[in-house]
């Protein structure tokens, strides 16, 4: 051994870097193209980038005040499994069309303890089988069972506030979104593992259709 260097080692050192530099780029490429590529859904209620959003998927709330972004809070404790889009005092007196997220068929189109009016849709979202439920929806005009609904298309409205159909809670619209074929109708879980049954609707919502977070949301028919 002489104790010089092998002057062959260099170039494949070299060889190795370039080489995991550009798998490096084509697997950032690729995830970025997958990200690009999935499908976002459409906003389920009109003026939704601008609509307060207080009570979002995971938050967890008791009817004592100090825990609950909703004031005055409401009578429901747990971790919230869907998003709850708020309304302005100005909307109190308007109909409000609530739309379809995702094309499917309407499964359940009635009452329901704790939502008042209620309509559940089996989807396909990014190729993962859900059912949908928007909550809180007034009775009249509400899209009959059997019905298959395409992505955008207006389903019913909200119901008036402390209402039947509202099933007495503040003017609002609940979505949540529970995986598989089975409908789900909970709005919250008592166990943060439970959460995994159920997926954050952020996530599959276009940016400008997942509302405007706040810390509070001060009920206009309250005040």
């Amino acid at each position: 051994m002489t104790g010089r260097k092998d002057p062959t080692i260099r170039p494949s050192l070299g060889y190795m870097s370039y080489s995991l530099r550009f798998f490096a780029l084509i697997f950032g490429l690729s995830v970025f193209l997958s990200g690009c590529l999935i499908e976002r859904a459409p906003a389920p209620i009109s003026g939704s980038r601008n609509r307060p959003v207080a009570l979002a998927f995971g938050m967890h709330v008791t009817p004592d005040s100090g825990s609950n972004p909703i004031v005055p809070p409401e009578r429901f404790e747990g971790y919230h499994v869907g998003l709850d889009y708020e309304v302005f005092a100005s909307e109190l007196d308007q109909e409000i069309p609530v739309s379809a997220i995702c094309g499917g068929s309407v499964l359940y189109s009635g009452f329901a303890e704790g939502y008042g009016g209620v309509l559940t849709q089996r989807c396909a979202i990014n190729g993962e089988q859900v059912t949908v439920i928007y909550g809180h929806l007034d009775g009249e005009g509400l899209t009959a069972e059997g019905v298959i609904l395409s992505a955008g298309e207006q389903l019913g409205k909200l119901a008036p506030a402390r209402s039947f159909w509202s099933g007495e809670n503040r003017k609002h619209l609940h979505l949540g979104i529970h995986k598989g074929e089975v409908p789900d109708l909970r709005g919250y879980v008592q166990e943060p593992m439970e959460l995994e049954q159920f997926m954050d609707p952020r996530v599959v919502l276009q940016r400008s259709a997942r509302g405007r977070p706040v810390a509070s949301y001060r009920v206009p028919e309250d005040q």
